[in-house]
């Protein structure tokens, strides 16, 4: 970086337009770096305060003080080279300095309050008016649990000047002193023209939402609760909150019945926790995680996985692991408040959280999604490593991990398989060679058809590498042992192999062989594999445009031992299948008729997934159809079975606009957000059915907020719209996103 200093001007401006707070920080430290060995003073001033506030956004609260008590020190040596609006921004910087320091057990009550004294004697010797003084002595006290001088500062806050009419977080700070003192029905006195819309800030009231949260659930107010929470849910991400916040989402599920939502939330927010060094939101976060932990525990979902964004892949924790780190987290931290504050408070208000009770029920969520299933304790190592290996053949890779996880180094005997189950899980370049590691696991210890099977995969993963030939090779010497053994089931999968391996080269090939291993997974029978031959033969039916009869027999064949499998992924693509054949043949109608015929005909005790395939074709014909929101339940229906192994972003669309036909807004945007962004990628890639579906979804999304009457919705979503307009050169796209904007302006 140069030294001249108008370019580090333009540097210090050009790291925080970077949109990356890691960069951002990166660059910021360079340029106060540079400042300083060229002696650039009012330059390194600026970039110091612009890198404290971008070591609070980075959860890095600790190193801003240093930076603080550098630029005080430089100004209080040059205090004439200071405009008197600079001298003012750096008092009210000092204040803000001083509240985060109460925030921090580790510096003493005595240093802070010599702080404070300090800052008023600069208000006063500027002629300014104490209300930000008294904020923050204000704040302090309320850290520091004393209650007395709390409510003085606050009197004297008011007299000074009291809260900015304009000022979200001087409203939001009435809102929460009526809240931290169980005065549910003033707050909500308070708080209610913003909750309903009627006053605004100018921002989206994030905060208020939350803080009134649990209030509006123990005035029974449960539509006004629920609109508060997914507001706030929505908001809270378009912006940089502290991590209470979230928590208070957090809190909020675990105390009226909405786990799976917490779940959800826990998974999102926890990736920045490890890295948070500011003691009241650690202390916070940790005792809003237990409680949502202890409902868990409580449901007798206690041995349960626990999974969050950047978790290591092979950390296994579950729900009673994490309450016992979360409650541990939040009542060390209170006692060392309770120690330098002198009381209990702390401690006492973390285990007055830890301790309460659900205070009603109330549905924030659209459907209960539930992922992470539990896996019961005691399992002996034979029985976790077949349940993985039954979740992994069934596409539901995230509860195969958790199986893996729970097994941990298994006895000796088990080894080679579990080896063969990673490698199949990497889709890395390592693969091939963990794949051959396992085979020779197989052979050492005795189990042929293991390790022959393994090289079957091994030859798979070959002709996916572009090393065809040597694949074949590998493939043909595998699939002729095979058919020495008894074991049906074995053939078939190497029968399965080599259609794979050769269908490229000699595909009349892999059909006799897919016919070969028809016959020999039905002899064996096992659902899984006969679906997994069923859907190859079907797949290739339709691509070379078989009489729709074939295809409709094949897709049967495969709809009925997915069935039997318990295999959600293949149970769709089967009914999938049997929808574009009878297109084909033009027999869509009778389709959907007998659909509605059979489900009227299932008997009691028909299997869920049986219930769950039917509806989801009943769903496509209301789709289709123009009865959109009839197909509401089995998309909801479908889309929990799915969770386990992953939904395509085309469901999530369905459910949306299925949604949005019902005049069902939020639930919409919930199910229209999911997956908005991998939409977007698969449009870019080719890779969708219909390609407009990805804008009309974001579509969906506008409009939806703009009934809602979510300006900074609409406007994040036309940003979006307008950004794919000019990539596409897309002149209808772009007609839209002005009109639009244009409408919302």
């Amino acid at each position: 970086m140069s030294h001249d200093e108008a370019e580090l001007w333009a540097a210090l401006e050009a790291a925080q337009a970077t949109g990356s707070h890691e960069a951002e920080q990166a660059q910021l430290e360079d340029v106060v770096r540079h400042a300083d060995a060229g002696g650039f003073s009012r330059l390194a001033f600026v970039a110091r305060r612009a890198l404290a506030s971008a070591y609070c956004v980075g959860r890095q609260w600790d190193r801003a003080f240093p930076l603080f008590a550098r630029c005080l020190s430089e100004h209080d040596s040059r205090v004439r080279e200071f405009s008197p609006a600079e001298a003012a921004s750096l008092r009210s910087w000092y204040c803000w300095t001083i509240q985060s320091m109460a925030e921090f057990p580790a510096i003493g009550l005595p240093r802070i309050y010599a702080a404070l004294d300090d800052v008023e004697q600069r208000y006063r010797a500027a002629g300014q008016n104490l209300r930000e003084v008294y904020e923050t002595r204000r704040s302090v006290a309320h850290i520091a649990a004393d209650w007395e001088q709390e409510d003085h500062y606050f009197r004297q806050w008011l007299a000074a000047g009291g809260p900015d009419p304009g000022g979200l977080w001087d409203f939001a700070l009435q809102v929460d002193r009526l809240t931290d003192r169980g005065a549910d029905a003033a707050a909500y006195e308070l708080a209610a023209p913003v909750l309903a819309g009627a006053r605004t800030f100018g921002v989206p009231p994030v905060p208020v939402q939350i803080d009134m949260l649990l209030p509006l659930a123990r005035l029974g107010r449960h539509a006004e609760a629920r609109q508060a929470f997914r507001r706030a849910r929505r908001d809270i991400f378009r912006d940089v909150y502290r991590f209470e916040y979230s928590g208070k989402l957090i809190e909020f599920c675990a105390l009226t019945g909405n786990l799976d939502a917490g779940l959800d939330l826990v998974s999102a927010m926890m990736w920045g926790f490890p890295t948070l060094n500011r003691p009241t939101g650690r202390m916070g976060f940790a005792a809003s995680v237990a409680v949502l932990m202890q409902q868990m525990v409580e449901a007798g979902r206690g041995a349960e996985p626990i999974d969050w964004s950047k978790q290591d892949p092979d950390e296994y924790v579950t729900a009673a692991q994490l309450l016992e780190q979360m409650r541990g987290i939040a009542l060390d931290l209170a006692a060392r408040f309770d120690a330098r504050n002198g009381t209990t408070a702390q401690g006492d208000l973390v285990r007055a959280r830890l301790a309460a009770q659900p205070v009603g029920r109330i549905r924030v969520g659209a459907a209960q999604f539930r992922v992470r299933r539990p896996i019961p304790p005691g399992l002996p190592a034979e029985e976790l490593l077949s349940r993985a290996e039954w979740h992994f053949y069934r596409e539901q890779r995230a509860v195969a991990r958790d199986h893996l996880r729970a097994l941990g180094q298994p006895p000796a005997h088990l080894a080679a398989r579990r080896a063969h189950l990673l490698a199949m899980m990497d889709d890395g370049p390592d693969a091939g060679a963990d794949l051959h590691d396992a085979a020779e696991q197989y052979q050492a210890a005795d189990d042929l058809i293991g390790m022959m099977l393994c090289l079957c995969d091994v030859a798979v993963w070959m002709s996916d590498d572009g090393r065809q030939d040597a694949a074949v090779g590998v493939v043909t010497q595998m699939r002729e042992a095979l058919h020495k053994q008894p074991d049906q089931r074995a053939i078939a999968l190497a029968e399965v192999a080599f259609a794979f391996v050769v269908v490229r080269s000699d595909p009349g090939a892999a059909d006799e062989a897919l016919a070969r291993g028809a016959h020999h997974a039905a002899e064996s029978g096992d659902p899984h594999v006969v679906a997994k031959v069923a859907r190859l033969q079907v797949h290739r039916a339709l691509a070379l445009e078989k009489p729709p009869e074939q295809v409709i027999a094949l897709a049967t064949t495969l709809r009925d031992a997915a069935f039997a499998a318990g295999w959600p992924a293949n149970v769709v693509r089967a009914f999938d299948y049997l929808e574009t054949a009878h297109a084909r043949a033009g027999t869509t109608a009778a389709h959907h008729q007998a659909i509605d015929a059979q489900i009227a005909q299932l008997p009691p005790g028909t299997p869920q997934l049986v219930r769950v395939g039917f509806g989801y074709a009943q769903a496509r014909g209301f789709l289709a159809n123009g009865r959109a929101a009839d197909a509401v339940p089995a998309l909801e229906q479908l889309i929990a079975e799915e969770r386990p192994g992953g939904v395509p972003a085309e469901h999530w669309n369905w459910l949306a606009q299925a949604y949005f036909a019902a005049g069902r807004l939020d639930d919409a945007v919930d199910a229209a957000d999911v997956d908005a962004d991998w939409l977007d990628e698969l449009q870019d890639r080719g890779s969708l059915a219909t390609p407009s579906m990805a804008d009309e979804n974001r579509k969906l999304l506008v409009e939806c907020y703009r009934r809602l009457g979510e300006p900074d919705g609409v406007s994040e979503q036309l940003e979006i719209l307008g950004r794919k307009a000019r990539e596409r050169d897309d002149a209808d796209l772009q007609a839209y996103v002005h009109a639009l904007v244009g409408h919302v302006r």
